[in-house]
């Protein structure tokens, strides 16, 4: 009896967010019910992402069992932050200091030459801060304390020094306002770098795809790590019934893409990127690449890098471009100061803006930064795996057997050839193609063909039928007729009003009249 409890807690262990409603079908779905092999709820045929279920606990595991063996040393240093190999990308809270409208600061030059005393003839000492002006000196020919042109030592009204400028005692101001301190919690940011290079990560994003928590982008982080990194793609254990051939095949795909595709991006600076040569001439990895890129690094440590791996000219920093280096997606030049996304897979001399960082197949931001890299481009996880195997329409999983069908314009596990509201195999049956999923025909007939005004009975698919609008008739002359008459008006002019149909004026006013 132990036995059989254990055996049905394994089957049921991967039901996770059992009954939690769905977010789009609202009061039509009576709670998520896991299907066995489709990976949608048997209710509503909506996913597990669509229904309102916390999943950052198994996204983490996901995410961490994705990176798990891998070679890749400079993921393994994120992941195995604290020696804790699991994945720490999850609710970051980021405190924004945003000034108060209203402060009152003191501003240079308004003093008149009465305010200036003769005691105060230097800057020594002078308090810092927002109260206390930054001496400056425009007009000094030197560096020295030398009174200007015709000025005696002792500051006048009439002539004040430099030094006594910049020291000149302004009335008190209003007393400042408390700055607004904002705490915003993300999702996710990215690892290994300062909270300023992160907010600023962020804000380079377009608004509805920031994954700040309870918000649409929050969503829209949750839906793409769901679709872009199905389980089923790296675990043969969320799989349905493979046979040991197929489980050694999907673990030779999984070896193969951790040690040759696999990687997370990282942040960096532009204008901070190394130009150290590695083996076979590589470009080194950017200064402070482990952690805060390159923040107070050495002079000597990083030099202007142009386009392609070429050294810039002399200034190309200074004028507010990031060495020249542009974007690899949109071809538009770096600015200095802005983030750049950097793959490692991609090699050194690739940047990415940081809403350029998608998926060549579909255009989405890579979540969480993770790619895939293969010939040049990047990939999510979904689309890198199609681009190594055929997928299944059915169970959306990989297919590693040799034997499957194709119709319909996708792939199919012959097993997973069914219907998709009875699961009963089509093999050699007639089924009709609804929203892109193939359904038999007395599934068809009951739950989505329309029925005829006439008669009323539901039309089956290889009947022929005529449709005006909303409304739907058999091709018969005994169901598409005149309501006045009972002409049939199979190839004959009709007026059709209130579902009814009509061959002249004279019968629409009989019967309507």
């Amino acid at each position: 009896m132990d036995i059989e409890k254990e055996v049905k807690k394994i089957t049921l262990g991967h039901e996770i967010g059992a009954g939690a409603p769905c977010l789009k079908c609202k009061d039509k779905c009576e709670g998520f019910e896991l299907h066995f092999w489709r990976k949608i709820c048997r209710n509503c045929k909506c996913g597990l992402e669509d229904h309102d279920v916390q999943l950052q606990t198994e996204e983490n595991q996901k995410v961490g069992r994705l990176f798990e063996d891998t070679k890749y040393t400079g993921l393994i240093a994120k992941l195995k932050k604290d020696g804790v190999p699991s994945y720490k990308g999850s609710q970051v809270t980021i405190s924004i200091t945003t000034p108060a409208i209203g402060t009152a600061l003191p501003v240079l030059g308004v003093a008149t030459a009465a305010t200036v005393g003769p005691a105060i003839t230097s800057t020594q000492g002078a308090p810092s801060g927002p109260s206390a002006p930054t001496p400056v000196a425009p007009v000094a020919p030197s560096a020295s304390s030398a009174p200007t042109s015709g000025a005696p030592h002792a500051p006048t009204p009439a002539h004040p020094s430099v030094a006594s400028v910049a020291a000149t005692a302004i009335p008190a101001a209003a007393p400042a306002k408390t700055n607004v301190v904002k705490a915003v919690t993300y999702e996710w940011a990215p690892p290994g770098v300062n909270q300023s290079l992160a907010l600023r990560y962020m804000e380079m994003l377009p608004p509805e795809r920031r994954p700040i928590a309870g918000t649409q982008g929050a969503d829209y982080r949750k839906k793409q790590m769901a679709k872009q990194l199905p389980e089923h793609d790296q675990d043969p254990a969320r799989c349905h019934e493979l046979t040991p051939a197929e489980v050694k095949q999907m673990e030779q795909y999984v070896r193969k893409y951790k040690d040759e595709a696999l990687g997370m991006g990282d942040l960096t600076l532009p204008e901070e990127m190394g130009t150290t040569s590695g083996p076979a001439g590589a470009r080194g990895p950017p200064a402070g690449a482990a952690g805060a890129p390159g923040v107070g690094s050495a002079p000597g440590d990083k030099a202007a890098v142009g386009k392609a791996g070429v050294p810039a000219g002399p200034g190309a920093v200074g004028s507010g471009l990031a060495g020249n280096y542009s974007c690899h997606h949109c071809q538009k030049v770096m600015q200095q100061g802005d983030p750049a996304v950097y793959a490692e897979r991609a090699g050194y001399d690739k940047l990415w803006h940081p809403a350029c960082f998608v998926c060549c197949t579909c255009s989405e931001l890579l979540v969480d930064m993770i790619y895939f890299w293969k010939k040049g481009q990047l990939y999510c996880g979904r689309h890198y795996g199609d681009s190594e195997k055929p997928r299944c329409g059915g169970c959306d999983e990989l297919i590693f057997s040799n034997e499957y069908t194709q119709a319909e314009g996708q792939n199919w596990h012959l097993k997973h050839f069914c219907c998709f509201d009875c699961d009963c195999v089509l093999a050699g049956e007639t089924y009709v193609m609804e929203n892109d999923k193939p359904v038999c025909k007395p599934c068809y007939m009951k739950n989505h063909a329309v029925h005829c005004v006439a008669c009323q009975k539901p039309i089956e698919p290889e009947a022929q039928r005529v449709s005006y609008g909303e409304h739907h008739w058999h091709a018969e002359p005994e169901c598409f007729r005149c309501a006045g008459c009972s002409k049939c008006l199979m190839g004959q002019r009709f007026m059709a009003l209130q579902g009814k149909l009509f061959c002249s004026v004279e019968c629409k006013k009989k019967v309507l009249a």
